[in-house]
């Protein structure tokens, strides 16, 4: 095994490690959004707090390191891309809720690996193999047993809503693979959540007004989701740079489960058995298409 090698699969293993750190910190936000929003907060002002904080504390990390705010002409278009992806995943999931019930919302949403591995073999011409698809299949299938959705409501919004969501963060994969041909995941980072500042002030306006938490745990909860969004942000960047978009959304699967888990031993929310089973199927199908990839890569 010669120095390439060994530095190729240093840097894959890496970049699956900030996949799956990224799902997870993702995943721990919409239990801690949900201690905001119990104390006192809603959807838009956590949503526009979460999103100006991570560019404010990413800018003082770049000045820190000295690595400068250089912005090519070329990355700008790519960059408003993310931003509004961003925007339009974030408040379209979250208002779609308000339709449907939530375990309906998490399996519709979840639906963006699908649209990424779509997305990357109609529009990049990157050829998915059955193997994988047959991995995404059964992850998704397993976030449905885990979530448990409900179908008794079935209000278009909602549906359409949650969908839009899923939509924005395939987008958001797409638009960051194509900033990152000019410019490093930290820059990236940091000018997609500046350019989405102002758009999701809008928002914010529109989805009730400016509303921070007033408890101690709705604080706490507040802090949570800011800190690790950001480290998910920066994570999922490098990630994409690391090991592409289409195996970062197969491990992105783990996030719903996490939140799952987190929900449980945070608000104390039950689980059932066939919710153990589907996050069991969830682990399996991450792991079996990692070590798909794996073994081609290595042939």
């Amino acid at each position: 095994m010669n120095h390439q090698t060994t530095t190729t699969q240093s840097t894959d293993t890496m970049g699956r490690f900030l996949a799956l750190g990224s799902a997870t910190f993702l995943g721990l936000n919409t239990t801690l959004a949900r201690l905001a929003y119990e104390g006192g907060s809603n959807p838009g002002t956590v949503v526009f707090l979460r999103i100006s904080l991570t560019a404010l504390a990413i800018g003082i990390l770049i000045a820190l390191t000295r690595r400068g705010f250089s912005l090519p002409r070329m990355a700008i278009l790519p960059l408003i891309g993310v931003s509004a992806s961003v925007v339009l995943q974030g408040t379209s999931y979250l208002s779609s809720v308000s339709y449907i019930p939530v375990g309906l919302a998490v399996l519709l949403f979840y639906t963006y690996p699908l649209m990424v591995a779509a997305a990357s073999q109609f529009i990049d011409k990157q050829k998915i193999d059955r193997a994988r698809l047959i991995a995404f299949g059964a992850a998704f299938i397993g976030i449905g047993m885990a979530v448990g959705p409900s179908f008794n409501v079935l209000d278009w919004r909602g549906i359409v809503l949650a969908l839009m969501g899923g939509f924005g963060v395939m987008a958001t994969f797409m638009f960051t693979s194509r900033a990152l041909k000019y410019v490093k995941p930290t820059s990236v980072s940091f000018y997609s959540n500046v350019f989405a500042v102002p758009m999701m002030a809008v928002m914010m306006v529109m989805l009730g007004g400016f509303e921070p938490p007033t408890t101690g745990m709705g604080i706490a909860g507040l802090t949570g989701v800011c800190v690790f969004y950001g480290l998910a942000i920066l994570m999922l960047y490098a990630a994409i740079h690391s090991i592409g978009k289409t195996m970062t959304a197969l491990l992105s699967n783990l996030e719903p489960l996490v939140s799952i888990i987190a929900a449980a031993l945070i608000l104390g929310e039950t689980l059932t058995g066939i919710q153990y089973l589907g996050g069991l199927i969830v682990v399996i199908s991450l792991v079996t298409g990692d070590w798909m990839a794996r073994r081609r890569t290595a042939q």
